[in-house]
């Protein structure tokens, strides 16, 4: 794609009514935007400048290549000013590139202009017949081709033939394309079929029911295919393009209904319920609507590797370069799309083409890096909006805490809104602590959501880039990978180190993937990362290093329980806002899981695979740790079947956890919850003591109070309140077992009991 869309003039602001220009200016920032394009090609058509209507043209067919209406518009325009050497030119430059019924009609047409059979008589005629032919043969088995067809036996009837054995093969020639014509499914069939029969009997009634009987049969499996075609796609399929995609902002349903109408053409085409013996045929037809679903839905990742691995099921070897040109083609409109970049540097791979695939990979990467950079830049916006640039701000990230708070030594200009102490006639309250906004914060917590889901795509761009280069080069290429993906993109994930760690133990460098652990651990990003220490814990236990395994749990104990404190003791400063406090009370939780869940698989690990002894002295540390949390849960913990909690499930009456780090919250509570299932509420109601109590309470208080027209508690409300379990499990919903304010709720829409 060219970086230059146009012709480059003085770059100078655009004039509000410069629509051209500044259509222009857009589509040089984002060259795939079909709509701005065909606003500009009306916008350059209405002007009528040759040069600028041919330059934008060029320009947009060299991207949209298989849109058929605009070469039709291209040509017709041409056509218009009598540039035939133009027209023809344009004809063989589409041609192979798409397939579309409107542009052969009007390339017959063409043909027809150019060669009048009035003037040109039998070499004419011949001429238009080869044109009809030649278009037939490309579209011909289009449902929508019936006009082509009979614009094709139009022009055959319409000639008037000056001798017998003329008259003759006119009727051969017609009869001909009927036969051709009768046993493609089109639209109007059956009124084909009508006009065929009658032409027949007009032609010779003596001989009308042979031919007709010889084509009746495959009639009638077109019509009925016809008709399943129009049924599997509701009569809702849309030629032409759609110009949206799975990430774009607008709706996707429309498009995901589109979408599943071609793939049920596909299928049917694939059924062969047409019954075509000659296989070519039937992969022909197939591989027609592989290419119409990808012109109509170009920006679908989906359609283009499912057209590339059609060819690649027939013969792979053979059709390897076919689908390398089917995935670049989609990549030119879906450049951030990793299955189709993956798929398309895997096949380079295989045909021993190891630098268009590190090509593939980087372009892929390239792509990737823009959004990523526009919400970076976006939320240090937020930021410098927030703090000067004298200022040492903090970005929110879980790794890095506190991350709402700025201090600094002189007072910013809206003290009402930033900053939180105002008396700085004392030197030690001259520290302002600035924190951001709720706003602020959820704004940029959203767009660092999109921030770290396209980090991930770039890191996974990077560690496929990586093993390649080590099945194609060996590790010395890999090792170099390694070293520019850090430097090129230093936010990449630890996945990235881990994989690279797996890729030198595999070829035998244990020690060198011990380095690579340690150098990841001894970053700050991924020092306290619970899903990073879990990976190189999973790596130590699986090489049985009992020392370095405890080493890791040691300083991952250091290191979490440090950034604990520190988020405990910032919540200990005067005047944190609340949303500022919620934040950090999550990423303690969080926290807190992550160490919970290394000590649970060292506890069991070691009492599967050391001594009881290591496991009880690390379960005694855990419940230090965490001192409310259940110890039969930590015990069960270590007797999984297949990673499921038996002893939990069936003697506990407890759902097994699975959770993971989304889930903090609810493991947070899960030992609270085991402890009062809902078996054993119902069984504390029951229970006699609790009516007893509920009798006796009851009871004092009648006798205590025996002028007062009715008590003041009844009897079946202090039953309820005694079978209650204790106030400590009554609270927020996300740190207690029971939700009081359901609770409330539910006891608020009992309906009235009559008070004993």
């Amino acid at each position: 794609m060219p970086s230059n869309m146009f012709i480059q003039q003085d770059k100078k602001k655009r004039l509000t009514l410069d629509v051209i220009g500044q259509l222009e200016d857009d589509l040089e920032l984002n060259p795939l935007d079909y709509v701005k394009w065909n606003k500009l090609i009306r916008q350059v058509l209405n002007k009528d400048k040759e040069e600028q209507v041919r330059s934008v043209f060029t320009k947009y067919l060299s991207i949209f290549k298989f849109d058929s209406s605009q070469w039709c518009n291209y040509i017709n325009y041409e056509l218009s000013r009598g540039e035939f050497k133009k027209v023809e030119s344009l004809f063989q430059e589409s041609f192979p590139i798409t397939d579309s019924v409107e542009l052969c009609r009007l390339y017959v047409s063409y043909v027809r202009r150019v060669n009048d059979v009035i003037t040109g008589g039998e070499r004419a005629r011949g001429i238009v017949i080869q044109a009809f032919e030649f278009a037939v043969n490309k579209v011909g088995l289009d449902i929508a081709s019936g006009d082509l067809w009979n614009d094709y036996l139009d022009f055959l009837k319409t000639w008037t033939p000056s001798a017998s054995w003329e008259l003759q093969q006119k009727v051969d020639l017609i009869r001909k394309v009927y036969k051709k014509f009768l046993v493609v499914p089109t639209e109007g069939i059956e009124k084909s079929w009508q006009e065929y029969t009658k032409w027949e009997n007009e032609v010779n009634p003596s001989t009308s029911n042979k031919f007709i009987s010889e084509k009746s049969a495959e009639f009638m499996v077109a019509r009925s295919w016809n008709t399943e075609w129009h049924n599997i796609t509701e009569k809702k399929l849309k030629r032409e393009i759609n110009p949206n995609s799975f990430n774009s902002n607008d709706n996707s349903g429309p498009l995901r209904k589109q979408l599943d109408l071609y793939l049920k053409w596909i299928e049917l085409e694939k059924k062969n319920n047409l019954d075509i013996k000659d296989n070519s045929q039937l992969e022909k037809r197939i591989l027609y609507a592989y290419r119409q679903s990808t012109f109509s839905l170009p920006f679908v990742p989906e359609l283009w590797f499912k057209f590339s691995k059609f060819w690649l099921q027939n013969n792979e070897e053979a059709n390897i370069n076919t689908s390398i040109e089917i995935l670049s083609q989609g990549t030119t409109f879906n450049p951030r799309s990793m299955l189709i970049s993956f798929q398309l540097a895997e096949l380079y791979e295989k045909d021993g083409n190891f630098e268009k695939a590190k090509e593939t990979y980087l372009n892929l990467i390239s792509h990737l890096s823009i959004p990523y950079k526009m919400y970076t830049d976006r939320i240090e916006a937020i930021e410098s909006r927030v703090f000067p640039k004298k200022q040492q701000s903090v970005v929110e990230d879980e790794s890095t805490p506190p991350t709402e708070l700025l201090t600094e030594a002189e007072p910013t200009p809206e003290p009402t809104k930033k900053i939180e102490n105002d008396d700085d006639d004392d030197d030690d309250e001259d520290q302002k602590i600035v924190y951001f906004t709720r706003d602020e914060q959820n704004q940029i917590a959203r767009l660092q959501k999109f921030q770290e889901e396209y980090a991930k795509q770039i890191t996974l761009g990077y560690i496929r880039l990586m093993i390649s280069s080590k099945r194609s080069k060996g590790m010395k290429e890999s090792r170099l990978i390694f070293k520019q993906s850090r430097s090129s993109f230093p936010a990449i994930g630890y996945e990235f180190y881990v994989e690279n760690a797996l890729l030198e133990h595999y070829s035998d460098n244990k020690k060198v993937a011990l380095k690579i652990f340690d150098l990841a651990f001894k970053m700050k990003a991924f020092s306290t990362n619970g899903k990073f220490l879990s990976a190189y814990l999973e790596y130590l236990i699986n090489s049985n290093d009992v020392d370095n395994i405890r080493k890791l749990l040691q300083s991952s104990d250091t290191n979490i329980s440090k950034e604990i404190a520190s988020l405990e003791e910032s919540l200990l400063l005067p005047d944190v806002p609340e949303h500022i406090k919620e934040s950090r009370n999550k990423q303690i939780r969080v926290l807190k899981l992550y160490l919970k869940k290394l000590l649970k698989r060292y506890i069991g690990y070691s009492s599967n695979y050391l001594s009881l002894d290591v496991a009880s002295s690390f379960a005694n540390k855990y419940e230090q740790l965490f001192p409310d949390e259940d110890p039969i849960a930590l015990f069960s913990d270590r007797y999984r079947l297949s990673g499921k909690n038996l002893i939990r499930k069936f003697e506990l009456d407890d759902a097994d956890d699975s959770s993971d780090d989304e889930g903090e919250e609810e493991d947070a509570r899960r030992s609270k919850r085991r402890r009062v299932s809902k078996k054993q509420a119902q069984v504390a109601f029951n229970e006699p003591s609790a009516q007893e109590a509920a009798n006796k309470s009851n009871g004092s208080l009648s006798n205590g109070q025996e002028d007062a027209k009715e008590p003041l508690v009844g009897k079946t409300l202090v039953t309820l309140m005694t079978a209650l379990p204790n106030a400590s499990y009554f609270g927020h919903a996300s740190e207690s077992v029971f939700n009081s304010e359901k609770l409330v709720q539910l006891l608020a829409n009992l309906p009235n009991v009559p008070i004993d």
